[in-house]
């Protein structure tokens, strides 16, 4: 494990919040991955929507189907407990408890319920998803386009895309599990849990961080905030903090699967982003999370990608061309054959994805090259390099 990963897990702190009492969590909580459908999709079963996510999910944490223990769905739908769990066994999701939520207070239930698992189960990995019939996507205009799944995704015609701003299916979910599984399985997660409060007051939820060390309000990069108008009102000290952005959604109109999904991923790398997400029953969570800077192997060393692949695979041989012709010169390429009796974990996983690539042990895209992705973290990989320096 990187030395930096190191460094942030030593100094990550989880604290859950009840009737305003800490109790500290001994092993840090990492988001191993994150990942949403887009603003516009054809599906209209939450069902479907959740499949796809997950899929895709456990794909992106390259982790056995094995690993985890844990799939909880909050749902704005039907989805029962019965019908989740044939999601999970056709996933190849056999270990998995399912636990489908569906109450006003749903999407911060289950992220309550991720988090005290993984304080019980250290060696724990779990999904935590939400699907929505009618959901206000993330606007178009700030969509990263690493948080958009790329497998199963039909195709539309411009003038049939749903505007941003307008309701429509969704879904989305994160990995979540401890540093110590995470090292264990020699993966780089995308995001540490710093910090995490469950409070009963919104009034006092944005004010909670003021006397938390050694995080300051001032260190935060960027603010998330799905709150109701009354609470807008105790905003704005905001406005005298020196922040990237704040960002503040509609409290009905958007989950805490999405909105992690794309913190993760908007997050600059060694940042620290702020959620605050009210519930419908007037609870309120605070989370702020840490974005991992990905560092090779050797401290020297060029930017690894790996890319999982088989013996033939013409798609694979273009992905190749396009990396030699044009990102010459600024990374080392590692291939892993799936097809290899060492290699099966990874072709129980990758078997009809390849070519997949990952970055620095994160992933980065399958089934073809995404130049604007990769051109993206190479150019703030070199940014922190230059910092550092």
């Amino acid at each position: 494990m990187p030395a930096m990963f190191r460094l942030q897990c030593v100094k990550s702190v989880l604290h859950i919040v009840r009737n305003y009492s800490l109790k500290p969590q001994k092993n840090a909580v990492v988001i191993a991955a994150a990942v949403r459908t887009p603003n516009s999709l054809e599906y209209g079963e939450e069902d479907q929507l959740a499949g796809l996510v997950i899929d895709e999910l456990v794909k992106r944490t390259s982790v056995p189907r094995d690993e985890f223990k844990k799939l909880i769905i909050c749902t704005s739908s039907k989805i029962v407990n019965e019908s989740l769990g044939s999601v999970a066994k056709t996933l190849g999701l056999k270990s998995c408890q399912t636990h489908a939520i569906k109450n006003e207070a749903c999407s911060v239930s289950g992220l309550q319920m991720s988090l005290e698992c993984l304080q019980k189960d250290e060696a724990c990995w779990i999904i935590l998803g939400d699907t929505r019939a009618n959901i206000r996507q993330v606007e178009q205009e700030d969509i990263i386009h690493s948080e958009l799944i790329t497998a199963g995704i039909p195709h539309t015609k411009a003038e049939d895309k749903v505007p941003s701003s307008a309701e429509c299916p969704g879904a989305a979910a994160v990995a979540l599990t401890t540093a110590k599984t995470a090292e264990r399985l020699q993966l780089q997660p995308l995001a540490v849990v710093r910090e995490f409060f469950m409070e009963r007051d919104n009034e006092h939820a944005i004010f909670r961080l003021t006397g938390s060390q050694p995080i300051q309000l001032t260190d935060v990069h960027s603010w998330q905030l799905v709150i109701n108008k009354e609470l807008k009102k105790q905003l704005g000290m905001l406005g005298e903090l020196n922040v990237n952005e704040v960002r503040i959604h509609d409290f009905r109109q958007m989950t805490a699967s999405h909105l992690l999904t794309h913190t993760v991923h908007a997050l600059p790398a060694g940042s620290l982003g702020c959620v605050i997400m009210e519930a419908g029953d007037g609870r309120c969570v605070l989370m702020v999370l840490e974005k991992i800077i990905p560092e090779p192997n050797l401290p020297e060393s060029l930017p690894q990608l790996t890319l999982y692949t088989k013996e033939p695979c013409p798609l694979c041989d273009d992905l190749v061309q396009k990396l030699e012709k044009n990102f010459a010169g600024e990374f080392e390429l590692k291939k892993v054959f799936i097809d290899r009796k060492e290699n099966v974990r990874y072709l129980r996983l990758f078997r009809y994805d390849i070519p997949v690539l990952f970055l620095n042990g994160q992933f980065l895209c399958m089934h073809s090259l995404n130049e604007q992705v990769l051109r993206e973290r190479l150019d703030a990989m070199k940014a922190i390099g230059v910092e550092q320096k």
